[in-house]
């Protein structure tokens, strides 16, 4: 049986370096993406994580809907502080990184990542992420790392890229707590990594689940301008999606998928 209830002072207990920062924990919020923006403009450490049993308002990419059963699913927010440099380009494809790993060793099925950052199962999504950075004076003053991860069946979505999935429909009869534990060391794990070597570990990590390599996808950039076809060829080290056109090749730090031929 899923518990309904999560533990701060548990969850926190069970952390571990780099990111074991303060927890706390809400039965309903508007947003945790919000609430943890607002613990971090007051200073809150690299670590600090929101989470939320419901949310009324949660969003992901481009302003859409983010929904969960309330009381079953997990929506959390993590507070960072990475140098500028690093902070705009891999960081997205870094958390989805690390909840796949943290979500694989929890079901059977192969866990994927898809650019820029779903996370899907059996093709369909059990996690999505949305990071939103801080800028002042030209360096990046925090960022916050929104992951919403459906532990039970939600509700389908129209018009949707990828009809959501959910863990126990993957056979996971564990805890939110055990979910949460798993996702957060593993992001830890990989932060760590990132910020000792630099991106090599994310781009080799990410490009192992990567279903997309050598298939024909179309990639909607989102400005307006027609989707751009061509063959899917992995990230670069930037965490770029590279596509082979018949122009030649071409690579995008923004946009997302919206078609891929099976």
């Amino acid at each position: 049986m899923i518990a309904d209830v999560i533990d701060p002072k548990a969850l926190q207990a069970a952390l571990s370096s780099p990111l074991a920062g303060p927890v706390e924990w809400h039965a309903q919020v508007g947003s945790t993406n919000d609430l943890a923006a607002e613990r971090a403009r007051s200073g809150a450490p690299e670590g600090t994580l929101v989470g939320a049993d419901h949310q009324t308002a949660g969003r992901g990419r481009r302003g859409r809907e983010w929904r969960d059963s309330g009381g079953s699913d997990i929506a959390m927010s993590l507070v960072l502080r990475p140098s500028e440099a690093r902070a705009a380009s891999l960081l997205s494809l870094l958390v989805a990184l690390g909840v796949a790993e943290g979500l694989a060793g929890l079901i059977e099925e192969r866990v994927e990542l898809v650019w820029p950052n779903d996370v899907v199962a059996n093709g369909r999504k059990l996690s999505g992420i949305l990071c939103e950075l801080a800028w002042e004076g030209g360096s990046v003053q925090w960022v916050v790392a929104g992951v919403g991860i459906n532990v039970r069946p939600v509700p389908q979505v129209a018009d949707a890229r990828w009809q959501p999935g959910s863990l126990r429909e993957s056979g996971f009869m564990g805890s939110r707590h055990d979910v949460v534990v798993a996702v957060l060391r593993a992001i830890g794990r990989q932060y760590g990594m990132w910020q000792a070597i630099g991106s090599a570990g994310v781009v080799s990590g990410f490009s192992a689940r990567d279903p997309l390599k050598g298939r024909r996808i179309e990639v909607d950039l989102g400005d307006g301008s027609a989707p751009v076809s061509g063959e899917a060829a992995g990230i670069d080290p930037q965490g770029r999606l590279r596509v082979l056109t018949p122009e030649g090749e071409r690579q995008f730090a923004v946009g997302e998928v919206v078609r891929v031929d099976h």
